[in-house]
C-alpha cells in the first residue's frame, strides 16, 4: 500500500508539476495585482477623491457611451478603493469581444480607451495564469492542475501522517536526496491547508467555467456567439432606481458590479455585498430585474442563503488573499511559490532515484546503489515511527 501511494504521489507530481511552477509564480505576483498596477499605470487607475461624491451609475454611464461611440457598455466594476478608477466592459458593435475602459467615478473622464486583457502585463500574467494562454484548453489543463495539487497535498499528509516527529529536521550532512527529501516534507507539511484551498478555489472556477461552457454550446447547438449591435435593455431604465430598489430587497446591499444584458431576453444583474465581513466577497448577494420593465426577479441575499453558498462566496477571499491588507498579500505571496519549490524538489529526488551515483568497488564488489523505491518506502515509514 506504502509503495503505490508512494509511486502515485511521485507521479502526481511528475504530471503536474510543470504547471504548478507556472501557476505558482504568476499567482505570487499576482497577489499584488492592484498595487503593481497602481505603479504601472498610474494614469489609467488612480484617481483623487479630494473630498468628492461619486458621480451617479446614469452619469457615468453616460460619459462612457459618449467616450467611446460605436460601443455597447456590458458591465460596470465599482472600484474596491476610493482614489481607484472604476472599470466598464465594453464590445464593438459588430463583435462579441469584452474589453475594457478605466473612468474616474468623480468626473465621468474616461482614462483608457478600449483594451484587451492582455494589453496589460498584470492581465497578461493572469491570463497565463488560470489558461496558459491557450483559451479554454489551457483552463482545462491549469484546473487539472489544481485538482492535482490537491490529491498532491492528500497523498503527501498519508505518506507523512507521522510528521510531527520530524517536520523541521533537515539532515545536512546526508546525501543531496535525503537532504531535499526533508526539505520537500517540511515545504508540503506546512503549506499543505494553503494548497488545498488555492488547488481547490482553482479547479472549482476552472472546471465549473468549462462544464457551463460546455452546457451552454450543447444548447445552443452550432448557432455563432452572439454579436453585440444594440441596447438590449429598454431606455426608460435608469441604473440608480435599480441600485435603490436592490437596497429596498436587501438592507445594506452596496452594489459593486452591475451586468447588463448581452442578448434579447436577458435581465440586468446587480451584484454587491450586504453586511461586512473578513471572509466575505462583494458580489455574494445579487438582485436580478426585468431588462423591459425594471421589475424585480429574483434576489439573492447571502446572509440569507445556505451553507454552501456562504461557502463558495470565501472562495475569492481566500484564493486572492485580499481580505486582511499587506501582511497577508505577502504570507500568499510566499504560500503561492510553494507549489513550485514541491515540483522541484520532488523531481530532484525522482531523477535521483532514476539515475543512482554509483560508487567505487571496493574489494571485487558490485557498485552500491543509492536506495531503491521500496528502501525509500521503508525508510520513511521508520522515520514515522521512530521519530528519527
Amino acid at each position: 500500500m506504502k509503495r503505490r501511494l508512494f509511486f502515485l504521489h511521485s507521479w502526481l507530481g511528475l504530471v503536474a508539476g510543470f504547471g504548478l511552477i507556472i501557476i505558482g509564480l504568476t499567482g505570487s505576483v499576482l497577489v499584488f495585482k492592484d498595487e503593481l498596477d497602481g505603479v504601472l499605470f498610474p494614469q489609467m487607475l488612480k484617481v483623487d477623491p479630494a473630498g468628492r461624491e461619486r458621480q451617479s451609475f446614469d452619469a457615468l454611464l453616460s460619459s462612457a457611451r459618449k467616450a467611446v461611440p460605436g460601443y455597447e457598455v456590458m458591465g460596470w466594476d465599482k472600484a474596491s478603493a476610493p482614489d481607484r478608477a472604476d472599470l466598464a466592459y465594453v464590445v464593438k458593435h459588430g463583435t462579441d469581444t469584452w474589453q475594457g475602459i478605466t473612468v474616474n467615478p468623480y468626473t465621468g473622464e474616461v482614462l483608457a480607451k478600449p483594451m484587451d486583457r492582455e494589453d496589460t502585463i498584470t492581465g497578461w500574467l493572469l491570463s497565463f495564469h488560470y489558461s496558459f494562454l491557450a483559451d479554454h484548453t489551457g483552463e482545462l489543463i491549469a484546473g487539472l492542475c489544481a485538482a492535482l495539487l490537491c490529491l498532491l497535498g492528500i497523498t503527501g499528509v498519508w505518506l507523512y501522517r507521522g510528521f510531527w516527529k520530524t517536520l523541521f529536521t533537515l539532515r545536512w550532512g546526508r546525501s543531496a536526496r535525503i537532504f531535499f527529501s526533508d526539505f520537500h516534507k517540511m515545504v508540503g507539511i506546512t503549506s499543505v491547508a494553503f494548497n488545498l484551498i488555492l488547488g481547490f478555489t482553482g479547479a472549482w472556477w476552472n472546471l465549473g467555467h468549462l462544464i457551463g461552457h460546455l452546457l451552454e454550446e450543447e444548447h445552443a447547438g452550432e448557432e455563432e456567439a452572439q454579436k453585440i449591435t444594440q441596447t438590449y435593455y429598454s431606455s426608460t431604465i435608469t441604473m440608480d432606481a435599480l441600485v435603490k430598489k436592490a437596497q429596498e430587497k436587501i438592507p445594506g446591499f452596496s452594489t459593486g458590479f452591475i451586468s447588463l444584458p448581452s442578448a434579447p431576453g436577458l435581465g440586468i444583474t446587480l451584484y454587491g455585498q450586504a453586511g461586512e465581513g473578513l471572509l466575505t466577497s462583494p458580489y455574494g448577494s445579487t438582485v436580478m430585474f426585468d431588462q423591459q420593465t425594471g421589475e424585480v426577479k429574483e434576489v439573492k441575499d447571502l446572509r440569507q442563503a445556505g451553507a454552501w453558498a456562504k461557502i463558495e462566496d470565501t472562495f475569492r477571499p481566500l484564493h486572492f488573499g485580499n481580505f486582511g491588507g499587506i501582511p497577508v498579500k505577502i504570507l500568499w505571496c510566499i504560500g503561492g511559490l510553494t507549489p513550485g519549490t514541491l515540483a522541484v524538489t520532488g523531481f530532484f529526488m525522482w531523477w535521483k532515484r532514476r539515475n543512482p551515483p554509483r560508487k567505487k568497488k571496493a574489494s571485487g564488489n558490485a557498485p552500491e546503489k543509492s536506495a531503491t523505491l521500496e528502501e525509500e518506502v521503508a525508510e520513511l515509514a521508520a522515520r514515522r515511527v521512530q521519530g528519527m
